[in-house]
């Protein structure tokens, strides 16, 4: 994972099939995110009991690295959930509207 990468670009409202592509890909970089942040948090717990104290140390970065990208990644996701909920509650759904009763 690189911070550098550009970022996803944020759904438009209404467009469905941008917004569930775009929280798609946000859903697969936040569980990337944690598997690299789970990945180094294993080996900084091997190398504090069998390496040098420096290995481990990386490893404590790299985990903390990680678990920032991963929580940059989950806020992007949740910043797209919220940007689809607005416009579902802002605009009406399709062939949900219900004809007058007759009298």
């Amino acid at each position: 994972m690189n911070p550098d990468d550009a970022p996803r670009r944020h759904p438009i409202p209404g467009d469905d099939a941008t917004g569930a592509i775009t929280t798609s890909g946000q859903w697969h970089d936040a569980e990337l995110a944690m598997k690299v942040a789970r990945h180094s948090f294993d080996s900084w717990l091997v190398a504090g009991h069998e390496d040098a104290p420096s290995l481990a140390l990386r490893h404590a970065c790299h985990t903390h690295t990680a678990l920032h990208e991963a929580a940059r990644a989950i806020t992007a996701l949740i910043d797209a959930f919220r940007v689809e909920a607005a416009a579902l509650i802002t605009s009406p759904a399709q062939g949900t509207d219900i004809p007058a009763q007759r009298r």
